[in-house]
């Protein structure tokens, strides 16, 4: 998985389920492509480790890239529970 530092999506905010865990996703997605046009969850999971609890997430976003033409790209997240920074993201062109 690639991360792109540690960013904050929720401002210091506990996530504490699936919903506001999407919610961090998109925010995320929103702030690294400027057109998002659609977002779809496939496969939404709570992890519990040794060194801290995280939500995995998994989907495709639609960005459009020009007026008639648009692009989808897999994303996978890793989102830390207790501060809802995204410590994990990766995303592949469809």
């Amino acid at each position: 998985m690639v991360t792109r530092g540690g960013s904050r999506v929720s401002h210091g905010v506990r996530v504490e389920d699936a919903e506001t865990a999407e919610f961090a996703a998109r925010r995320y997605l929103e702030s690294q492509y400027s057109k998002v046009v659609e977002v779809k969850f496939s496969k939404i999971w709570y992890v519990t480790g040794r060194a801290r609890d995280l939500w995995e997430i998994e989907g495709i976003v639609t960005i459009r890239k020009m007026v008639f033409m648009k692009g989808r790209k897999s994303f996978r997240f890793q989102i830390d529970s207790n501060t809802g920074d995204v410590i994990g993201f990766e995303a592949v062109g469809k």
